[in-house]
């Protein structure tokens, strides 16, 4: 064999964002001068390079190169082991390459991207909160959530309240902060709070919002029911001062006119009259009273919209988060023997990333914006979108450039991540569906 090529290392470690290096020491055994063409294979070939890629050895001589690896700090490299190989090969005997082997080791780091939404809710007992935390470290992390009052006037539940996340994955927690005792009248009164996120392996974090606690009775409902008696006190003075004289005195002339002939004739004949009188009396002590007037019946208010039989409530959260350059995609897929019915839809960009946002539906896109035209956007759906069992609802992100991160760096770390809240129903699907 006219070539020789060793490492002069089995195992090199690397941190993520950082760099790390062996050397290839090539021998030219053969009796002529030997351009080799250097190339790194196997996963790591993704992140590394060789300084020269290109050398050239007199024969009997030795000469050495670089073999440098540089992974990202991202989540799409996961900490472990991964064995490399780089291949030498001569450009006069291409047949007589080599390719010695060793292992590369990428440490692991931890780095958590948590958010609350909304920040601020509002209600009578309290108000209702989702927590996103994303994993963006190598390895996957186990999280503990804790909710904190530091006044004591709220009870704050976090389910679950322990969980791991994966590298490159997202968790979503229901949050719910429900005040102590209920504000019967008055103002509105603001509560804050704090949830924690603790994990074992990266710092911890602490995320501030508040609810608002509205009163049961409307701030201003004594003025209008004093408002009201004002009005019915004018309106029975009006009453007695101008309607109810106007209206005695045409009473008085119409029964006047009636009565007038009727006086004449009982002048004329006074035994008659007297007679008629007997039979009036008579007949006006046979009356007996009116009948009772009629008891209203009450009428039922509608009943209030309830879910259909079997269904459920359904808020599902999708997360993308994709490099500069690239197109990433998160699915969810419905349930079999179930319909899934979307109400609404919720979109965020909160990084101000520029690219674009695709909302697609059983293989339909029923959405596309520009994500540089948006941070939040919220659609209702005036005719609800049902979408059958097993069908795929997918959140797709074309990252053009990353906006600024949550932590306040910019450029987002080279990554663009969005969001879509979706909220709706599940119900059961019907037998001819499922079918």
């Amino acid at each position: 064999m006219t070539t020789d090529a060793n490492l002069d290392t089995g195992l090199v470690e690397v941190s993520p964002g950082g760099e790390a290096s062996c050397r290839l020491e090539i021998r030219n055994a053969g009796p002529i001068v030997e351009s080799y063409a250097i190339e790194v294979l196997g996963e790591p070939a993704g992140w590394a390079s060789v300084d020269p890629p290109v050398v050239t050895v007199y024969p009997g001589s030795t000469e050495s190169v670089a073999v440098r690896f540089h992974p990202p700090r991202s989540s799409q490299v996961v900490a472990g082991e991964r064995p490399f190989a780089v291949r030498v090969v001569p450009a006069e005997t291409p047949d007589a390459q080599v390719v010695p082997e060793a292992t590369v080791r990428v440490l692991p780091f931890a780095e958590l991207a948590p958010e609350i939404l909304p920040r601020t809710s509002r209600g009578r007992r309290g108000g209702r909160h989702e927590l996103s935390v994303a994993n963006l470290g190598n390895v996957p992390l186990g999280l503990a959530l804790t909710g904190d009052d530091p006044d004591n006037r709220l009870v704050v539940a976090i389910r679950p309240s322990q969980l791991t996340v994966a590298p490159g994955e997202a968790a979503f927690v229901q949050v719910r902060a429900r005040a102590r005792r209920l504000l019967w009248r008055g103002h509105p009164v603001t509560f804050p709070f704090q949830v924690g996120v603790t994990s074992d392996a990266a710092p911890p974090a602490t995320l501030d919002a508040a609810t608002v606690q509205e009163p049961v009775l409307p701030a201003g409902l004594g003025r209008v029911v004093a408002a009201l008696l004002v009005l019915a006190l004018v309106g029975a003075g009006l009453w007695y001062a101008l309607l109810r004289p106007t209206v005695k005195s045409l009473a008085e002339e119409a029964a006047q006119e009636q009565l007038a002939p009727v006086a004449q004739q009982a002048r004329a004949a006074d035994t008659r009259a007297q007679e008629a009188q007997n039979k009036a009396d008579q007949a006006a002590a046979a009356l007996s009273p009116g009948p009772p007037l009629p008891t209203p019946t009450p009428s039922l208010s509608p009943g209030v919209p309830v879910l259909p039989p079997g269904a459920g409530s359904f808020n599902r959260r999708l997360a993308v988060t994709a490099p500069t350059g690239s197109t990433r995609t998160d699915r969810y897929t419905v349930p079999s023997r179930k319909v899934l019915v979307v109400t609404d839809i919720f979109l965020q960009n909160p990084q101000g990333d520029e690219g674009r946002l695709d909302l697609v539906i059983d293989g339909t896109t029923v959405q596309t914006v520009a994500l540089q035209n948006f941070r939040d956007l919220d659609y209702h759906v005036v005719s609800p979108i049902e979408v059958p069992a097993g069908a795929v609802v997918s959140l797709r992100v074309t990252c053009r450039r990353a906006g600024t991160a949550l932590d306040g760096t910019s450029g987002g770390g080279g990554q663009c991540r969005d969001f879509a809240l979706l909220n709706g129903y599940l119900r059961n699907a019907s037998r001819a569906g499922a079918a």
